[in-house]
């Protein structure tokens, strides 16, 4: 299964790709900012003001080392990084994207506070942990056994460690209609309701400290996406230099549409978390 996965983010040639957007941007790309590269590193629900807004929830001190699970081309990692100060390890299961991940992250300086290894979040490499923080972005629908994941998660936390959750939930209708940025085809999109998702992280000793609905912005996000690809689809200057095509093929430019179709009939939602992991639970 985590071979097809791996096939759905493969991204040939992705450097080339994003230096040929930065450069039609008016960008030098060997002089960019983390925020330059938002367009096409913060391809979750959101984009980069979805993920200033999570941050803006936590206090990461400067001392703190983050596991950013499932990091893509690394923007939330150094977005953390710039932000607090802090260390960050991004792991993700294409090896094109940590390829990239790496290259943009030494053009911005961040090299320093910021690494990458190809890798399974079912299988965490011993090193570089512990954790004092784990990043959840958009990655539990890509895997069946969520409750794998969140053992994982606990070998690899430091005592009193948090999980921080931003996440595509399954909605109360059945039918999710595709493609979507996490899959092409059904069979590797395992969305779960809330509830037994979270119950997968307190069944294993966390305890729930922050909760966030963010179905309604993340249903506006992706309307206002399609209002903006039907305005501009029939203008020579479509797509923009830097999006998810890069990544996704023209694939992408069908995100908008099933997206909001799939928030507006309730098949998904979007929820923000903080768990805590508090020790494993005690058994009579």
């Amino acid at each position: 299964m985590e071979s097809s996965v791996r096939n759905h983010y493969q991204a040939s040639n992705l450097m080339e790709k994003i230096d040929a957007g930065l450069t039609a941007a008016g960008k030098h790309p060997q002089q960019i900012d983390i925020r330059d590269l938002a367009p096409v590193d913060q391809l979750h629900t959101g984009g980069i003001r979805g993920t200033q807004a999570l941050l803006e929830k936590l206090e990461i001190p400067a001392h703190f080392h983050v596991l950013d699970a499932g990091c893509g081309l690394g923007g939330a990692s150094r977005l953390m990084a710039d932000t607090f100060g802090c260390r960050v390890t991004g792991i993700d299961l294409s090896p094109d994207y940590i390829e990239a991940a790496r290259v943009l992250t030494h053009r911005t300086g961040l090299s320093g506070r910021v690494q990458f290894e190809t890798g399974s979040i079912l299988a965490l490499p011993e090193t570089p942990g512990p954790f004092d923080v784990i990043l959840c972005q958009h990655i539990l629908m890509n895997i069946s056994d969520k409750q794998a994941a969140v053992q994982q998660f606990v070998r690899h936390l430091k005592p009193g460690g948090r999980v921080v959750l931003h996440e595509i939930v399954a909605g109360s209708h059945p039918d999710l209609a595709l493609p979507v940025p996490w899959a092409a085809s059904a069979d590797i999109s395992f969305l779960e309701p809330l509830e037994s998702m979270l119950a997968c992280f307190t069944d294993n000793g966390f305890t729930l400290e922050q909760i966030f609905d963010a179905t309604a912005l993340g249903t506006r996000y992706w309307q206002k996406a399609g209002e903006f690809a039907r305005k501009n689809q029939q203008n020579m200057d479509w797509p923009p230099p830097l999006g998810p095509h890069l990544v996704f093929g023209d694939t992408a430019d069908r995100f908008p549409f099933t997206m909001s179709q799939n928030f507006e009939a309730h098949a998904i939602e979007l929820i923000e978390a903080v768990l805590r992991f508090s020790g494993p639970p005690v058994t009579r």
